[in-house]
């Protein structure tokens, strides 16, 4: 019982926290659920330490039971970053135009390829994302995945090089804010590289052939 409830439990506790970290990092002024040091604009500390324990729980769960404890991170981490990309993708697909100019002010691709990106990004974002949930291509869709990671983490520190003090674009398209905003989506993006690139390390199964091994589907 013990080999598995605790890791079950050990698990869920960390999925919470992970996504808690990762909202309190990504939307300071939505999910705030501590008071902020004056020093930090954006929270960093609280969703740091949030992301930080959700890691530490996982031990206990690895040591009990790792078999169990693989399956069910790869699970929730499949199912978090795919749905995150679902949903990163629909305000960009929904508005094109202003994507494409969110991605201009980044003074990064030449200017004739910024309309093409703003329309293939999104579908990129939408397909692969769905893709890593409901398809046994995990390693495939893993790696487009950290191909748009390594795109976006390239494009903040360019963003953050030259002082531009934009959003990321990730999730909202708000135009020009802060510096503080473009390192609070950097932090993030280098926060989710790390159990995404875990995922290089499974087979190809779909969730379904993960939790019922012996199904023919």
């Amino acid at each position: 019982m013990i080999k598995l409830f605790v890791p079950v439990i050990c698990l869920l506790l960390a999925a919470a926290l992970f996504v808690l970290g990762v909202l309190e990092i990504s939307f300071p002024d939505i999910f705030s659920f501590a008071d902020k040091f004056d020093a930090w604009k954006y929270g960093f500390h609280i969703g740091i330490a949030e992301t930080i324990l959700s890691a530490l729980l996982i031990i206990p769960a690895w040591k009990i039971n790792k078999g169990l404890t693989e399956k069910i991170l790869e699970i929730l981490i499949r199912l978090g970053i795919g749905s995150m990309f679902i949903f990163a993708s629909y305000f960009k697909i929904a508005d094109p135009k202003g994507f494409a100019v969110l991605i201009a002010q980044y003074q990064f691709l030449p200017h004739d390829l910024i309309n093409l990106w703003a329309l293939i990004l999104p579908q990129f974002e939408f397909w692969f994302g769905l893709a890593l949930i409901l398809t046994p291509f995990v390693r495939e869709c893993t790696l487009a995945i950290l191909g748009m990671f390594a795109s976006f983490i390239i494009a903040l520190v360019w963003a953050l090089a030259l002082d531009l003090g934009i959003t990321c674009g990730c999730f909202q398209i708000d135009g020009a804010q802060s510096k503080a905003e473009a390192w609070t989506a950097l932090i993030r993006d280098l926060v989710l590289l790390v159990p995404t690139v875990w995922l290089l390390t499974r087979k190809n199964f779909t969730i379904f052939k993960i939790v019922f091994p012996f199904s023919r589907i």
